[in-house]
C-alpha cells in the first residue's frame, strides 16, 4: 500500500506493507506486514509490524514499536514507549526512545541516541555517535566508541554515557565512556578517557588504559 500525499489511517490491521513518502498520521494502534517511510510519520498509538521497519525521514510514535523483522532508522526517530524487535536494530540518525529497547539479533548506533530505559540483545551491541542510556546494557558482546575514536583529535568528554550496568556474555570494549554502574564480561577492555564508578568484573582477560579511571580494582571471577 503506497501513500504519497497527506494521509490519515485509523487504527486497525492491514495485511500489506505500508510505503509512505508523504505525510502520514496513524490514529490508534496499527499493525501491518512491513513499514517503509521516507516522509513524515506520526503514530498516536502502538505500531506492530510483522516484517521490517525502515525510515529515512521523520518517524514519531507515541506508543511502542514491535517488529518481527529488522528496524533501520536514518532520519529523526522518536518512540514514546519501548522498542521490541526480533531482528536487528540500526540507527544512523537521531533516535529517542522513552523506555527499553530489545533487539534479539543485535544493535548498531552511529547517530545521536538517547534511551530512557535499558538495551537488551542476544547479539552484539555496537555504539558510536553521541549516546546516553539511562539504564543497563545487556548483550552477548558490547562495543562502545571503538569505531570512531581512533584518528579523531578533538572529542567531547564522555560522549557515551551509561547510567546502569554493562553486562556481556563475551567481550566488552569501551572507550571515552562514563559508566555509573558495574562492567562485567569474559574479556574486558577499558579504553582511554573511560570512567567506571562501579566495579569491573572479568572472567578471562582484562586490559585497562592508563588514561582510564576506575574507582575499584578489577575483579576476576569464575564463570557462573
Amino acid at each position: 500500500m503506497k501513500l504519497s500525499g497527506s494521509d490519515r489511517l485509523s487504527g486497525g490491521n492491514i495485511d500489506d506493507t505500508i510505503v509512505s513518502s508523504g505525510s502520514t498520521k496513524i490514529e490508534g494502534d496499527f499493525s501491518c506486514d512491513g513499514f517503509r517511510s521516507s516522509g513524515s510519520l506520526r503514530g498516536e498509538g502502538n505500531l506492530i509490524v510483522r516484517g521490517d521497519v525502515k525510515s529515512t525521514g521523520s518517524f514519531r510514535i507515541v506508543g511502542a514499536l514491535h517488529g518481527d523483522g529488522n528496524a533501520k532508522f536514518s532520519g529523526s526517530t522518536t518512540i514514546g514507549e519501548e522498542i521490541d524487535i526480533k531482528g536487528a536494530l540500526e540507527n544512523s540518525g537521531s533516535l529517542r526512545v522513552g523506555n527499553k529497547v530489545d533487539a534479539l539479533q543485535g544493535m548498531k548506533f552511529s547517530g545521536s541516541t538517547k534511551i530512557d530505559g535499558s538495551l537488551n540483545s542476544e547479539g552484539t551491541i555496537e555504539i558510536d555517535g553521541s549516546t546516553t542510556v539511562k539504564d543497563s546494557i545487556k548483550a552477548n558482546s558490547v562495543f562502545i566508541g571503538t569505531q570512531t575514536y581512533f584518528g579523531v583529535k578533538k572529542r567531547s568528554k564522555h560522549p557515551y554515557k551509561v547510567f546502569g550496568n554493562i553486562f556481556a556474555s563475551n567481550d566488552v570494549e569501551i572507550i571515552n565512556t562514563f559508566v555509573q554502574g558495574d562492567v562485567r564480561g569474559r574479556n574486558v577492555k577499558i579504553g582511554k578517557r573511560t570512567e567506571v564508578s562501579g566495579k569491573v568484573y572479568y572472567i578471562d582477560n582484562i586490559e585497562v588504559d592508563p588514561k582510564a579511571t576506575l574507582v575499584y580494582e578489577p575483579i576476576q571471577i569464575t564463570e557462573d
